[in-house]
């Protein structure tokens, strides 16, 4: 689908509703003039299409008898722009197109059989990049990569392609959206019902809109000895799937002790490796001086088996060519997958991660009214358990017999904690129209007309949104993160259906993770003679044989002899490594929109985003992005 046919449904929506509108006239059997022309006719049409709360004109007409047999469809397209104007990665575009289509089914059971309160959902979306639904190639066009790409300035980045999400069976005991008791079953997504966060989705940056700071990398994988291949391999599973793309078989319930109270907890499968294929691109620590991929592919896409991959040796020289060595992780899962994850083909090399385990989300939650004005609030404290084995980041360890430090120390599952504090804190004083004068004079001074009441209104004014995440630092990348933000809806009188907003998000990375880092730094390889663990000073660049543990010693006799010059020159040589990997330290962002309502199934939203160091170990310049969104209903 390509962007163009995104707003399709709208041209399609005028011309029927106006066809609809004329034929009805001509019907009618009126003879008036404004009804004979066809002008008139079309302008009344488009009017009652603009007007209207559908971009569909409730589905060509056919919504409300379909809605009266209890059958409901909604859906909603949205086209993104995202312009890089300062930092990022090179070789990177710097500006991208994001496209989504949704549509969103009900069927209401009470008015299809009498079953009250039962209803079946159905959600689907599609998703594109460029025109792309297979892999990201300008997903990350402000350079945030690695652990830090949950800072992804475009939160559509992920779940390309067309998916099916969440498909369940809901029954809850009254009518509304806070009944007392909900239950919940089928292939349902926890990040669509717990820490909801409204006031969050109207902005872009991933962190913000989707992550939260939950789902960081999940530790460094556990290594298994590969039997076919004499090598110990890693394998590493998912992070915690906390977005929109993620579905799995389970359910929840969610009861209200008191008005203002409410307790709800979710048990799911947990899916390795659910999140579907994607390529990555070459991060700033993936090649040289840090590794001997040559820099010429910094921020360009890895591709399976990729062939001629120019290398650069430890002391900046041309190396030989070789292929890339990335390979695609098994990540099929767009929805269709509905057994979780596949089986693997290892035979006697068989790891847990094509595995399926346990998913837990809890969360409590107080929602009052406070002041004179009631103005509503949410607090909530929540927490989740990831059920997938996996490796923490401790210092690394040798085996013997081999040429790279080793993850072993595992745990079994990952778990989080999350606060969420949103709060309106002023609401606008709405006045209403002055009563009609009864009198005969439209001045009565014996008797004026009284004041008008003011009423507070019932969406207008200053709304404020917080929370904060915490993972243990010793098994997730990103442990520690929180947003505050705030959204202003209808600050000016003529224009009362906008909104604006800021928010700030920072996170802050693990130290065990900067320990595990510095600990492969410090390990070198036994390839040039050292011994396991000798550390370099000054780093690897600057290592001579010497600095690394294990010269060679002089033959016996003259230590002038040409052999033993040779040897002494061999030793004080600078040896073949790169530098080390940086540490990582935090990551800040800054987003403001103004959201321009233009009726009441369009929005325009022009936007800005500063993001502070985006790879979170200051080898990407800070990003500065300038971005525009249009959102319909139909």
């Amino acid at each position: 689908m390509k962007k163009r046919y995104l707003f399709l449904p709208a041209v399609m929506g005028l011309a029927l509703t106006a066809a609809t509108a004329t034929a009805g006239s001509a019907e009618s059997g009126v003879t008036s003039s404004a009804s004979t022309s066809p002008f008139s006719s079309l302008e009344s049409s488009a009017q009652q299409w603009w007007n209207g709360s559908s971009a569909l004109n409730n589905w060509f007409g056919l919504g409300y008898p379909l809605a009266d047999h209890g059958f409901t469809v909604t859906g909603e397209a949205k086209q993104a722009y995202f312009g890089l104007v300062s930092g990022g990665l090179p070789n990177q575009n710097k500006s991208n197109w994001a496209g989504e289509v949704r549509l969103r089914g009900l069927l209401d059971f009470e008015k299809l059989v009498g079953i009250e309160g039962l209803t079946f959902e159905s959600n689907w979306r599609y998703r594109q990049i460029n025109g792309q639904t297979d892999t990201p190639t300008t997903a990350y066009a402000a350079g945030t990569v690695g652990p830090a790409s949950g800072f992804n300035p475009n939160h559509m980045s992920s779940g390309l392609g067309m998916r099916i999400l969440t498909q369940f069976f809901q029954w809850q005991n009254e009518k509304g959206k806070d009944p007392r008791f909900m239950i919940k079953l089928g292939w349902v997504n926890p990040y669509q019902d717990f820490l909801q966060q409204p006031l969050s989705k109207m902005f872009n940056n991933n962190q913000v809109e989707s992550n939260k700071g939950i789902g960081g990398a999940n530790g460094p994988g556990m290594t298994y000895y590969n039997s076919t291949s004499k090598k110990y391999v890693s394998y590493s599973t998912s992070g915690v799937p906390w977005s929109s793309s993620y579905a799995t078989w389970g359910g929840s319930l969610r009861a209200k002790p008191s008005a203002t109270t409410y307790v709800q907890s979710g048990l799911y499968m947990a899916i390795s490796g659910a999140s579907g294929t994607q390529n990555s691109i070459y991060g700033p620590t993936d090649v040289y001086p840090y590794k001997s991929t040559s820099s010429q592919y910094l921020g360009t896409q890895k591709q399976s088996f990729q062939q001629n991959l120019q290398t650069t040796t430890g002391k900046g020289q041309p190396g030989k060519p070789t292929t890339g060595g990335y390979v695609n992780a098994a990540q099929n899962n767009h929805g269709f997958n509905f057994s979780g994850a596949p089986g693997n083909n290892y035979g006697t090399n068989a790891v847990p991660y094509n595995q399926n385990g346990v998913y837990n989300v809890n969360e409590i939650g107080w929602t009052p009214k406070l002041g004179k004005d009631k103005l509503e609030g949410k607090y909530a404290l929540g927490g989740y358990i990831w059920g997938l084995s996996n490796t923490s980041y401790t210092p690394t360890t040798w085996v013997k017999n081999q040429t790279k430090p080793l993850a072993l120390q595992a745990n079994n599952l990952s778990w989080g904690l999350y606060l969420q504090a949103d709060q309106r804190l002023y609401a606008v004083k709405e006045t209403a129209p002055a009563a009609p004068s009864m009198g005969k004079n439209p001045v009565d001074s014996k008797n004026p007309v009284p004041a008008a009441a003011s009423t507070v209104s019932k969406t207008r004014g200053l709304y404020a949104f917080s929370m904060m995440s915490y993972t243990p630092p010793q098994n997730n990348a990103l442990p520690y993160y929180f947003q505050t933000g705030l959204v202003y809806k209808g600050l000016l009188d003529c224009r009362k259906d906008d909104q604006m907003g800021v928010v700030v998000g920072a996170g802050f990375y693990s130290p065990n993770m900067n320990n595990y880092i510095n600990s492969q730094n410090q390990a070198l390889a036994k390839g040039y003679g050292t011994t396991p663990n000798a550390t370099v000073p000054n780093g690897p660049t600057t290592a001579s044989l010497n600095q690394l543990g294990a010269p060679t010693a002089l033959n016996a006799g003259s230590k002038t002899s040409t052999a033993n010059k040779a040897i002494t020159t061999a030793n004080n040589a600078q040896s073949n490594y790169y530098q080390y990997a940086p540490s990582f330290s935090s990551t800040e962002v800054v987003e403001a929109f103004y959201n321009i309502q233009i009726n009441k199934w369009a929005a325009l939203k022009p936007s800005a985003q500063w993001i502070i160091n985006p790879a979170g170990n200051g080898t990407v310049p800070n990003d500065f992005l300038l971005c525009a969104d249009v959102k319909i209903v139909f």
